[in-house]
């Protein structure tokens, strides 16, 4: 019969590194599974945005156009914080007053507050994009983007990014472009 023999220094050493390689290959698989997730929602890294107005303007970082489907869908109920955010309108499509009539129409409609005086785009504008300041005001920016502005084909919704030539009490910052000065005319 088989007698059971004390454990050898030999034995404690193999058992030690086999459960140090094991720690090893575990640690690997998870920091491998995060930069695989990492890899796959790129968006939740806060990352930068894929154009920019020139000028020191701010980046945009396009939202998705609604499918067909989501066309049917009814417009979404204004969130409790719309009276009083407060917005800056800019003239991307060089047309005298669009601004102005813009935000006195939102002023009108909404009780936005004027945060900074409108003015011109630094540059021309194509497409009407609404800028928010944080994740709270994005919000605001996709229900104009789908309430004032939902007569245009494709508003684009952006986070403001840092160094913009907007004001810092500007929540959300409109830049109309050729497509609402098209649609208003």
């Amino acid at each position: 019969m088989g007698r059971h023999e004390p454990s050898t220094t030999r034995s404690y050493y193999l058992s030690v590194a086999a459960s140090t390689l094991r720690f090893a290959i575990i640690v690997a698989l998870a920091v491998g599974g995060v930069l695989l997730i990492n890899q796959a929602f790129p968006e939740a890294q806060g990352g930068g945005g894929t154009g920019a107005v020139p000028d020191g303007g701010p980046v945009v970082s396009e939202s998705p156009s609604p499918s067909p489907s989501e066309a049917t869908e009814p417009d979404p109920v204004p969130s409790p914080t719309v009276a009083g955010t407060r917005i800056a309108v800019f003239n991307g499509a060089g047309v005298s007053g669009l601004a102005g009539d813009t935000l006195t129409a939102l002023i009108d409609q909404y009780g936005y507050e004027e945060a900074q005086p409108v003015d011109d785009a630094p540059a021309t504008v194509d497409v009407t994009t609404i800028y928010y300041r944080s994740a709270d005001d994005k919000v605001e920016a996709e229900f104009l983007a789908n309430d004032f502005f939902g007569d245009l084909d494709d508003v684009r919704v952006a986070k403001l990014q840092a160094g913009s030539d907007v004001d810092r009490s500007v929540q959300v910052a409109i830049y109309l472009g050729n497509d609402y000065a098209d649609l208003v005319a």
